[in-house]
């Protein structure tokens, strides 16, 4: 099961597709693009350009999950429909970089980046990449044409740690080619402050629920759901058929589920499910941040090639 992982915000956290309706792969183009004639109109030179949707250059590579506090799991829980029994958080964040010295780049650009700049680790046609993050209003390099350039990557093209090549990706790629230039070598270090502030991380939660109880049985699934940038609550929770238990309604009736050890108990006129353990693990990342495996379910924040 495949869905498409809407991701919004600021350059879309930088260039991750918005799903269609009801979760659909998105309609081909842009869709924040602007209309064909305005897209002919050159840029004039110094004129500032807001960061948006149309600047993306790529999806970010995903840091390693990190849990979300929340409450402990209960020993027991009243048996109810839709009653959770346990559930965990866990926030995926893009990997910020930082460059360790000063970058220049000379004519057409005339362009000049401090020491310490934002740089993200992104992945564009497959590749990984090392990206500067704009923040705000900011004025692109223009080429002698009028040209703007909103990109600038950096690469290792010789594998010695540091990196001596920028690449400036053009706003419009069907009218100019990207621009290769040299640069004094320059490393990057982590920059786990702006990995922190991250305004779009990915949050996602798997959780142990009551699907269904009547007189005879009770039926348990595990479901996960993902909050996207913007969104306050996980939502959209789903799961997989073969990801449920059904138990007899009687005491002492037990199974496993999740890495949950899960057991019906008689409580006076009523009942209670306990559990014992602890989720086994259930979310992963692939292909560079691009697949998103939750419970076996995948997500995919573009679509497959």
């Amino acid at each position: 099961m495949t869905r498409t992982l809407a991701l919004l915000g600021v350059a879309g956290l930088l260039g991750a597709a918005q799903a269609g309706p009801n979760g659909m792969p998105p309609r081909s183009g842009k869709p924040n693009d602007p209309p064909p004639e305005a897209q002919l109109r050159r840029v004039p030179v110094g004129a500032p350009v807001p960061v948006g949707p149309g600047f993306s250059d790529g999806d970010p590579v995903f840091d390693t999950p990190q849990p979300v506090a929340g409450p402990a799991m209960p020993d027991s829980v009243p048996l109810a429909q839709d009653a959770v029994i346990a559930s965990e958080t866990l926030r995926l964040m893009p990997l910020h970089f930082r460059l360790a010295g000063p970058v220049a780049i000379g004519p057409p650009f005339n362009l000049s980046l401090p020491a310490g700049s934002d740089v993200g680790r992104l992945v564009k046609d497959g590749a990984i990449r090392h990206c500067l993050k704009r923040h705000g209003i900011f004025t692109p390099p223009q080429d002698g044409e009028g040209e703007i350039y909103p990109a600038i990557c950096f690469e290792d093209r010789d594998g010695d740690g540091s990196f001596e090549t920028a690449v400036l990706l053009p706003y419009h790629p069907q009218r100019s080619q990207p621009r290769v230039v040299s640069i004094a070598p320059v490393r990057l270090e982590p920059n786990p402050a702006a990995t922190a502030g991250d305004a779009y991380p990915v949050r996602l939660t798997r959780r142990i629920r009551v699907a269904h109880v009547d007189a005879s049985e009770v039926l348990i699934v595990a479901d996960q759901g993902l909050a996207a940038a913007g969104q306050a609550e996980v939502t959209n929770f789903s799961g997989r058929p073969q990801d449920s238990l059904t138990l007899p309604l009687r005491d002492g009736a037990s199974g496993s589920l999740g890495g949950l050890a899960l057991r019906l108990v008689r409580d006076g006129a009523g009942w209670r499910i306990a559990a014992t353990g602890r989720l086994a693990p259930w979310l992963e990342v692939r292909e560079n941040g691009n697949l998103i495996v939750a419970g076996g379910i995948e997500f995919r924040r573009r679509p497959s090639p």
